[in-house]
């Protein structure tokens, strides 16, 4: 059980984390293993899954009525879970007019842990060595060896299903089964392997057998608005138990971090808070800090802490913010399916995938780097798709039923972005949030390398649909906006060398070396695939070091 408190903690702490999502459940998990004591502090109130969650709903018992996802994050609501939003009175920030970016945040003891597509990928040495290949940019500190035992236990705590296939680009792991194709997924997947792609089903950290005392998925499929049996990974039911059995833990939601606080010597010694409800302010004493409330936010602590930003000798603190790209996608019905049986196709909320396969070996003549697609359809909560065609009444109504089971979707689920100093998020002067204080001002756009891989994938998209025999109604006709697909990256990035990085290769501050930053910030690039897995496998491995140190 996860107790919090509302009381102002006065002790000294071995490590303060600051956030609850994905790394900073498994920052606290962690730390406390090892014997540390930490304090957590995390922006939003408890949730309670009986309560904030959807569990066993139909559409039309949903405040939304069954809207889907995509369509509520545009008008910045979500059904069950708390404070969950693009845009907020309270928390504003800034964009520079003709370039928007999408900010989607969660403050709530989780954070995005909560409701993410759970996909679960490995980077490979095509990733973090890509520079080495192409010649732009720079490789990432470590390598797939570095880094693949701290994936293999982040994968054995939180679950992971999958399939092994000994794809060289995309790196098995250590898999729970599976979860079986759909008709819709099956075909689609056989058509890629005809055409020589490599196909497998996304790797989810979602259960397909009880693990580690959380019960598997019975496909409800209401993952996104929380999972109140725990079969998802997210913080609540993974990471932050453990960490509270050991008694070495204090949880403190509704602390909204404003600055890490700095002593004589050059090192960190705690960090200013206020309370979100009352807005008093109140300061907490650590021997470590440990900043992992996301990416901007996790910046944005950073450069509200001193003059330029904390530990910011290099002047990149900030620069090079990346989002993945998307927008690419192609729909429409595959007719051999019509008409067939009712199924319950939309459970697992998940689907067919394939893995990077541009510039690999073959350089392609318009871009480097590369993406990846998933590829899912049949019956859904909501025929979504019933929305656009013309008709009326019965006939209507008997059309939809027809073609319910055919229906189909490929889309561009992750494209690599390059990295580019002028995308960037600092300080607005000029606008501060609910509790004073300043907000970010965002500045992100896609260059041609981008809009390149954004337009082979929708071509590649044509193909695949094409050779599974589909029938395609829909095309996507732009690119995604930055931020959309909440993959958000960059800003703290980690390197060799200190006057181009912030970070090490274990996240440590080079200015400030007990100060750690756990999350997307690190990632000098995008990568190909999720991010989620590697924030996580890069948090175990940053607290081995610290713990090392302590």
């Amino acid at each position: 059980m996860i107790t919090v408190t509302k009381d102002t903690p006065t002790r000294e702490f071995d490590a303060i984390i600051i956030g609850t999502g994905p790394c900073g459940g498994f920052a606290a998990k962690e730390l406390t293993g090892k014997g540390l004591s930490v304090l957590v502090l995390d922006a939003g109130p408890m949730p309670v899954p009986g309560r904030d969650f959807a569990r066993h709903e139909f559409p039309w018992q949903q405040p939304s009525r069954g809207l889907s996802f995509e369509r509520r994050r545009a008008r910045q609501s979500s059904d069950r879970v708390p404070l969950m939003w693009a845009q907020h009175a309270d928390h504003p920030y800034t964009t520079e007019p003709g370039k928007p970016f999408t900010w989607i945040r969660s403050r709530a003891v989780g954070g995005r842990s909560l409701h993410w597509s759970r996909a679960s990928h490995r980077f490979s040495d095509y990733d973090f060595k890509a520079a080495s290949r192409d010649g732009y940019g720079e490789d990432w500190p470590l390598s797939y060896a570095d880094i693949a035992p701290y994936y293999d236990r982040v994968e054995e705590h939180i679950g992971v299903s999958g399939y092994a296939e000994g794809y060289p680009q995309l790196p098995d792991g250590k898999f729970l089964p599976g979860m079986p194709y759909n008709c819709v997924e099956l075909i689609m997947r056989n058509a890629a392997l005809r055409m020589g792609l490599p196909a497998t089903h996304r790797r989810l950290a979602q259960l397909t057998r009880p693990h580690k005392g959380r019960a598997a998925c019975h496909y409800c499929g209401a993952c996104i608005q929380g999972c109140d049996v725990g079969a998802m990974f997210n913080s609540l039911v993974s990471t932050l138990p453990p960490a509270a059995a050991t008694g070495r833990m204090v949880l403190r939601p509704d602390s909204i971090v404003r600055a890490v606080l700095m002593a004589d010597g050059g090192k960190a010694r705690g960090v200013s808070y206020i309370d979100r409800n009352s807005k008093l302010d109140y300061e907490a004493r650590g021997k470590h800090i440990i900043v992992a409330a996301s990416t901007l936010e996790s910046t944005r602590i950073l450069l509200n802490s001193a003059p330029g930003g904390l530990g910011n000798s290099s002047g990149v603190l900030g620069h090079y913010l990346l989002d993945q790209i998307s927008g690419a996608s192609v729909s429409g019905f595959l007719p051999r399916l019509r008409g067939a049986a009712p199924r319950n196709d939309d459970g697992k909320s998940a689907g067919a995938f394939i893995a990077n396969f541009r510039n690999l070996k073959d350089k392609h003549p318009k871009f480097i780097r590369g993406y990846c697609m998933s590829m899912n359809g049949g019956q859904t909560a909501s025929p979504g798709f019933a929305l656009t065609m013309p008709g009326y009444g019965a006939s209507l109504k008997q059309r939809i039923r027809d073609l319910y089971p055919s229906w189909a979707r490929i889309y561009m689920s992750a494209g690599e972005m390059l990295p580019r100093f002028e995308n960037r998020a600092g300080i607005d002067g000029e606008r501060k949030d609910a509790w004073g204080i300043p907000v970010l001002k965002v500045t992100c756009t896609h260059g041609d390398n981008d809009r390149a891989i954004w337009a082979d994938g929708t071509e590649k998209m044509k193909e695949i649909f094409t050779e599974a025999g589909g029938e395609i109604t829909a095309v996507g006709r732009q690119i995604g906006t930055p931020g959309g697909l909440i993959h958000e990256v960059g800003t703290c990035r980690m390197g060799k060398d200190p006057k181009t990085s912030v970070l090490d290769s274990f996240c440590r501050m080079h200015d400030v070396g007990n100060v750690y930053v756990f999350g997307g910030g690190p990632f000098p690039t995008t990568g190909s695939y999720h991010p989620t897995l590697t924030m996580m496998a890069l948090t175990v491995r940053g607290c081995e070091r610290l713990v090392r140190e302590a």
